[in-house]
Formats: structure tokens, sequence, C-alpha cells
């Protein structure tokens, strides 16, 4: 552990994994914290005057603050929805701007849709999570609830994602909140655009882009300090987040009717696709089914349901006679699956189901 006096007027960039503890509060994304914990490939900026006490990690110090000033927005509107490319800053924007809801006592829910780049739930979820109080990140929310898209790759889900992020703002705007910010994926070209066009019509959301003009209406700045990502440290960030939901798993059997959506009848059918089981290297695409290889259907990524809410989570091993997989919970009634494949044994993302 070592000591680190940030000055006034400047701000630590500080680049997890780490541990800060402040020798007196820290102003994070415009929110005062004693302690935090900055995950991998993630950076948070702490503005001084203060003192820290910093456990791994590294530190950039950089003259006056990283928040862009037209972040201080005047939001008229009860439900804005934050447009950008991946690495715009959308998780830094709607941190700040719960900061500033919460530090005036009043309630924020945010809809995490970026399923490819999840913050508050797991990758492949539509998630929601409501509070009055500040956060260093966002990611340090927990899911109140999650809508199982199935993927982290939209296309051909479109739909799903949809549906996803209007039954998230639905459940979350039945908690009264001042403000519900929708973080929208970073897929903002092509079907992308024509995506992010439905979410907004179908939320009635305002649309507030990042750096650039996706969609007409109101646009801020990026902050030049945004962390830039690559392919393998995405991948990482989805490696991690899967283990900090599937932590502790059991070994158990469900009856095959407790499979939603998809069914098994000699291969995998689900609305997106039919997979078979077949002797080839790699899967093979024929009309609308897949010829792929056993393996591939293992280690499938579920989300459990009971009574219509997430309550756990877990990786399917087979679905025949029984379906059997490792679970955070055994107190569920419906498992839903999609293209996400997952190793049980490691936790680390697996190749998808195409």
């Amino acid at each position: 552990m070592f000591t680190l006096d940030i000055p006034q007027g400047d701000t630590a960039l500080i680049r997890g994994p780490s541990v800060v503890e402040c020798v007196r509060p820290c102003k994070v994304f415009g929110g005062l914290f004693q302690r935090l914990e900055v995950p991998p490939h993630k950076q948070y900026p702490v503005e001084g005057p203060t003192t820290l006490r910093l456990e791994s990690g590294s530190v950039t110090l950089v003259n006056g603050s990283t928040t862009p000033r037209d972040w201080d927005l005047q939001i008229d509107a009860s439900t804005i929805a934050l447009v950008g490319p991946t690495d715009s800053g959308k998780s830094s924007l709607s941190t700040y701007l719960l900061n500033r809801y919460t530090t005036q006592g009043k309630k924020v829910c945010i809809v995490d849709a970026d399923v490819g780049q999840s913050d508050i739930g797991p990758p492949g979820f539509v998630t929601y999570s409501c509070t009055s109080a500040p956060a260093p990140h966002i990611s340090t929310l927990e899911p109140q609830d999650g809508y199982y898209v199935g993927s982290t790759n939209l296309q051909g889900m479109e739909d799903l994602l949809l549906a996803g992020a209007v039954w998230s703002l639905r459940r979350a705007a039945a908690q009264y909140p001042h403000l519900i910010i929708i973080n929208t994926p970073g897929w903002t070209t092509g079907r992308g655009l024509q995506l992010l066009k439905a979410l907004i019509d179908a939320t009635d959301a305002t649309p507030i882009n990042i750096g650039e003009a996706a969609i007409p209406g109101l646009t801020v700045s990026k902050s030049p300090y945004v962390l830039p990502r690559g392919p393998a440290e995405r991948k990482e960030l989805r490696n991690y987040a899967y283990r900090r939901f599937l932590k502790t798993t059991t070994k158990t059997q469900a009856e095959p009717e407790r499979l939603a959506l998809c069914r098994w009848e000699g291969g995998l059918e689900c609305p997106w696709g039919r997979y078979v089981p077949a002797d080839v290297d790699k899967p093979e695409k024929k009309g609308r089914e897949y010829a792929v290889p056993p393996h591939y259907l293992r280690h499938l990524f579920a989300a459990l349901y009971k009574e219509g809410r997430l309550v756990g989570y877990g990786v399917v091993e087979k679905f025949e006679p029984k379906i059997s997989m490792y679970v955070t919970t055994t107190e569920f009634d419906e498992v839903h699956i999609g293209k996400i494949r997952i190793d049980p044994n490691n936790l680390q993302e697996l190749e998808p189901l195409p």
C-alpha cells in the first residue's frame, strides 16, 4: 500500500485493479466516498484535495477536472437515454448524473441495456437498479431484476433487447424515481442505429449523445480521459462479471418443462435458431439449422426465474433426460438460455452458439 496526496485542482486517474482508502472523503464522479475498489480495466477519477492510500493499481495525475463542463445538465425529462459508441463514457456520465441527483436527496434508476459490456448485471442481460445513495461507479450497484437477452452480439437479437429495455423501464418506473437513465448498447452504426431509434421511441426517453450526434437530440462532450479497451480487455471484463455473479454454485437437475423459449428435441430449438449435434469440427449453417460439435451444447449460461423474477444464474451441461446444470439457487421455476457459453470450472467465456 502506498500513499498519494492530490492537491487542489488536480485529478488522479486510478486504473484498476485497485483498492483505495481515503484519509478524507474522495470525490469521484461527483460523489464523496471513504473507500472504493476499482475493477480491472476500469478507471476512476479522484479529485483533489485529498490523501489516498492505494493497494495496487496505477495512477495518472492530471491538472484540472476530467469531467466535461457540459455534463452539468439541467434535465427536465423523467427518462433519458445515453447514446454513444463503445468506450464513449456512457457509464461515467450515468454515474455522474446519478451522484448529482442522489446528493440532492433524489432517487435514480439505471437501466443497463449495454448487454455487451454490462455494468450492473452479467453480460447478455438488460438489468436495472434504483438507489438514493451515491455510487463510485454504476458497476457497484446490485441488479434488482433482469431480462435475459442471451447474447452479447445483438445482431438477430434486436427484438429481445428492445423487449428487455421496455420490461426493465416499466419495473424501474414502478419505484417512482426522479430520473431513469438508460445506458444504451454501443452499436451506433447500420442496424444498430435503427435499434437505438426503436428503443428511444418505445421508452419515450430523451436521447443524450456523447461525443457525436448518432441520434437527433442533445450532444455533450466526450471526456478526453475515457479509458479505451481492446477486444481482449473487454472479454476479461465480461469474465470478471461472470465470476461476480457465479461465485458459488451447486449441481442440480430440473424438469425439461422448466426450459423457457427453447426446447430440446434431439437438438436445441430456440426462436433464433435450431442447433443439432453432429460430427463436425465447427458449426455449419444449413438453412435455419446449425450442425454443431456436441460440446457446443454444453456450458450454456442460464438465467433462473421464479414467478417471473430473476433469482439466480446457472450453467447448463445437458438437456436430457433432465436439464443438468450448475446453479446459484435451486429455488426457480423457469430456465432461460441463450447463445452465451461459460466454462463452469474457471468461469471463462467460451465460443458462443452461432
